[in-house]
């Protein structure tokens, strides 16, 4: 059976067979150390991997014992981790099943069991021998992380120079009603109370209590329901105030077993973190006025330091002498471990620090105490401002960028560029620079260098011959420890003096407008179109233009009647149509450089039906045989004359609702019509019979539709004996309502003599008409902006 040492309590357990073949660990997976009054082991988390572990106690007999969260309180083991994440356990020398010799010399057995995913599981042995080292105080306590210890000499004291407190004499009634038991616990309650108890009943409650050779030992948890919270000078301490007694042949010995730790939390600020405690616990001294500081010392995991040592890494160690003894600890010194953090992806630093306050002092002749607190502190997350900079120089055409400040746990898993992610190996093999760069206070810098012609690079056309290069990064990191992603996105923009832009020369020809483009170094970046119209490859073909691309220059030719031309004006002589010619961004479709070429041809017979409601014709002399005289036409209403004529040709342009003008409803058709007719010379005037005017009358006629699209034609008449008329031309615009004031299409019917007509359509919008009597002309539009990088 497992038992407690020299009690022959019985200790409730769990005993794992012991026929389970056991092990040494391997060479640098575990570390032990005797360590004040403790056994210390550290296991390595890196060889232990994502394998699960537990440890068992071997007693005198051979047992196996499983340590488990309650047998670690009531026994004096503690299992926790070291600042670094390694596994840590600690072991009081008077913890159960620790071999004591004359409590001189100490040896502790050990198995661990690790446990593979796949539940295979081997065991390893932990053996290990201590001498006491520093002789033991009368009394010393122990405020562990999860546990509270309290050791007493046992041999029969001296008397007292005072007479017993208060706290004895309630006790002792209960001590000599006691006489025929062996062990008693009775606990004392700040209000008066007492509770008594046999020792088995406190064993059943988690408390352990025991003997050595020389010492009474008392051990209870936190929280239980017979310690309780007192504030002194402000602050709290949790107390067991515990009294322990038993029976020798002779002799009723009674221990008094009160022990106190202070509870109270670390105060932060954004530099330092403070641990305060009260100098006096009344608890724990009987007589205040008699009370003498012996030593009073700090130290890190279990180990003292010197105050040189405390001095070089910044801590402030201090008393007043009346109430307090306080220790400062400058958030990031050395003897702590700041690590990363990561909350809703925001990264940030905790400090984690293990101190030890070790305090001795003397109360009456027989009163001293040694009381020694392990306290372990982390700091509240701090968010950390991520540090990016931009050292790119345009010159060198590179972005240069670096992100900090990073703390070694931190690994780059991979960077998003232009939305393509890539790890660090990618990016190297892409031809980018990536660098760590250490700073002095033990982070890290990452440095990228990403050149401006790498295609994830956006480009984008500014103006004359500035481009904007923009980055954008999504950096993709993780805590190596925790692991824990975060991200970090960053976009830098450069406008940078390195365009050269195309240039333009344009044409006309024989019944087709012209360019040629000598091609600039952002051309792949831009898409050609002739006004709103995309040049495909389908759309080049079906509107019979020309192109020639060697790479270097570019030639356009459009024929006249083509659709992507504009009209911009009719007059006797001739039609002005406009080629405009534009590159735009291959995103965005935004226009970077357009040029306009303007081409006057000469016009014959020619009907304009505008989407404002206006009819635009021309009168040739050569309708008729004799000729006419063209200057001498009229519509309907005479007193609507050409608005422009000469001895070849007139210029008739009217309101459809003037001049005599009809119209009547056809199907979905606005239909518009008119006459020219020719005042012939008669002889006599007054009742003429005799003329050699030829008789002359040509319908104009435009057809709208009341609700569609608007659209624009042309068509080729053909003149006398069959000869082609230069060209007729139909003008339409976008979509109108049903409106007298807004006609939307027209049409012609010529009937001169030999008036057989030849039709050639022609649709484009006629929206983007406007006057221009220019023959050619060239036109690149360029905004302003100063050059320079940056970041968002």
């Amino acid at each position: 059976m497992c038992s407690l040492i020299f009690t022959g309590i019985a200790l409730l357990c769990v005993l794992v067979p012991p026929q389970v073949t056991s092990v040494p660990f391997p060479s640098g997976v575990a570390r032990t150390e005797c360590r004040g009054r403790y056994f210390w082991i550290w296991m390595n988390k890196a060889a232990l991997g994502q394998n699960t572990w537990s440890y068992s106690v071997l007693n005198e007999l051979g047992q196996r014992i499983r340590v488990t969260e309650q047998i670690a309180t009531q026994c004096g083991f503690t299992t926790t981790t070291d600042l670094y994440g390694n596994p840590e356990i600690r072991v009081s020398f008077l913890a159960c099943s620790v071999r004591n010799l004359f409590d001189q010399d100490f040896s502790l057995q050990l198995q661990v069991e690790v446990t593979r995913p796949d539940s295979l599981t081997a065991v390893y042995d932990v053996s290990m021998d201590c001498p006491l080292g520093t002789p033991w105080s009368p009394r010393e306590i122990v405020c562990e992380e999860n546990y509270m210890e309290v050791s007493v000499r046992r041999a029969v004291p001296g008397i007292a120079s005072e007479v017993l407190n208060e706290d004895w004499t309630a006790v002792w009634p209960v001590a000599q009603g006691a006489m025929n038991q062996v062990w008693q616990v009775v606990f004392r309650f700040q209000n008066g109370s007492l509770e008594s108890m046999m020792a088995t009943q406190a064993h059943a409650l988690g408390y352990g209590v025991n003997t050595t050779a020389t010492r009474v030992l008392f051990r209870t948890p936190y929280g239980t329901q017979q310690t309780e919270v007192v504030m002194v000078q402000g602050l709290e301490v949790e107390v067991a105030r515990a009294t322990v007694f038993y029976k020798q042949a002779w002799m009723i010995l009674m221990v008094d077993t009160a022990v106190a730790c202070p509870i109270n939390p670390a105060v932060f600020t954004a530099t330092t973190l403070s641990w305060v405690v009260p100098r006096i616990m009344p608890s724990l001294v009987g007589f205040p006025h008699l009370y003498k500081d012996e030593a009073i010392e700090m130290g890190l995991d279990g180990l003292l330091i010197d105050r040189a040592t405390a001095m070089r890494n910044g801590y402030t160690f201090q008393t007043d002498g009346i109430d307090f003894i306080s220790i400062t600890v400058p958030i990031g010194a050395a003897g702590g471990l700041t690590e990363s953090d990561v909350i809703n992806n925001y990264y940030g630093t905790t400090y984690s620090i293990k101190l030890l306050l070790d305090r001795r002092w003397q109360g009456d002749e027989s009163d001293r105490t040694r009381h020694r607190s392990l306290k372990p502190f982390r700091t509240p997350f701090a968010p950390q401002t991520l540090v990016l900079i931009n050292n790119t120089i345009p010159e060198r055409g590179y972005f240069d960028i670096s992100l900090g400040n990073f703390l070694p746990d931190v690994e780059l898993v991979a960077i998003g560029i232009g939305g393509k992610p890539l790890s660090p190996e990618e990016l190297k093999g892409r031809g980018f620079r990536l660098e760590e760069v250490p700073n002095p206070n033990n982070t890290r810098v990452l440095i990228l260098q990403v050149p401006f012609a790498d295609p994830l690079v956006e480009q984008e056309y500014l103006y004359a011959n500035i481009r904007k290069y923009t980055l954008r990064l999504n950096y993709t990191l993780n805590l190596v420890q925790k692991d824990k992603p975060f991200t970090h996105l960053a976009v830098i923009e450069c406008d940078v003096p390195d365009v050269v832009l195309p240039t333009f020369e344009g044409f006309c020809d024989t019944g087709r407008i012209g360019l040629v483009m000598i091609r600039g170094n952002l051309d792949r970046y831009w898409v050609p179109y002739v006004g709103n119209v995309r040049l495909t490859n389908e759309f080049v073909v079906s509107q019979n233009y020309t192109i020639q691309d060697d790479g270097h220059y570019f030639y356009l030719f459009i024929p006249l009647l083509a659709v992507g031309l504009s009209y911009q004006d009719i007059s006797l002589q001739g039609v002005t149509a406009q080629l405009d010619f534009n590159l735009r961004d291959n995103k965005t479709q935004v226009i970077t450089v357009a040029f306009p070429v303007a081409c006057i041809f000469p016009t014959g017979k020619l009907l304009v039906c505008f989407p404002n409601g206006t009819m635009t014709a021309t009168v040739l002399s050569l309708d008729t045989k004799p000729n006419l005289d063209p200057r001498k036409t009229h519509l309907r209403d005479q007193n609507c004359g050409p608005v422009a004529a000469d001895e070849t040709r007139a210029l008739f342009s009217f309101p459809v609702t003037t001049c005599g003008t009809t119209r009547r409803f056809e199907g979905d058709y606005m239909v518009y019509e008119n006459e020219v007719f020719f005042r012939r010379e008669m002889v006599p005037e007054a009742n003429p019979v005799i003329t050699r005017d030829s008789q002359y009358r040509l319908t104009l006629r435009c057809r709208y539709p009341l609700n569609e699209t608007l659209r624009v034609w042309a068509r080729r008449l053909l003149g006398e004996r069959g000869t082609p008329a230069p060209y007729a031309l139909g003008l339409g615009a976008y979509q109108q309502k049903r409106s007298i004031d807004h006609p939307v299409i027209s049409q012609t019917v010529g009937n001169a003599p030999g008036g057989a007509t030849q039709k050639s359509w022609l649709w484009f919008p006629a929206a983007a008409m406007a006057l221009s009597l220019a023959s050619a002309a060239l036109a690149v539009h360029l905004p302003v902006r100063i050059p320079g990088c940056h970041k968002h």
